[in-house]
């Protein structure tokens, strides 16, 4: 897997020193009605557990995601991350959409 981030994404890195990301599967939102058969990532500055993830490292940061995300998203090799929000209060999403239904 290959994580890719948008030249938004690479500001709010490196603005806040951002050393470190998570990613994993959502179980809680992409169990939705609304989103059958849609796969959702949590991404998150914070983890806990490093061992328990596969790692990515680049000169801009390190990725850990989950190891299950590999099977999951066999179909897609990259995967793209940006930010929004306004003013401090950003968050990270994919900018990727993804499904296992296509798979």
């Amino acid at each position: 897997m290959k994580f890719i981030y948008s030249q938004k994404a690479k500001n709010y890195i490196n603005k806040n020193n951002i050393h470190k990301i998570f990613i994993r599967e959502d179980i809680e939102r992409g169990m939705g009605c609304c989103d059958l058969g849609s796969i959702k990532l949590k991404i998150s500055q914070k983890g806990a557990n490093e061992e328990n993830y596969k790692k990515e490292v680049s000169d801009l940061v390190t990725t850990y995601y989950d190891p299950r995300l590999e099977a999951l998203l066999a179909n897609c090799p990259e995967v793209e991350i940006s930010v929004f929000g306004i003013g401090n209060i950003k968050s990270f999403y994919t900018v990727t959409e993804f499904s296992p239904l296509n798979s």
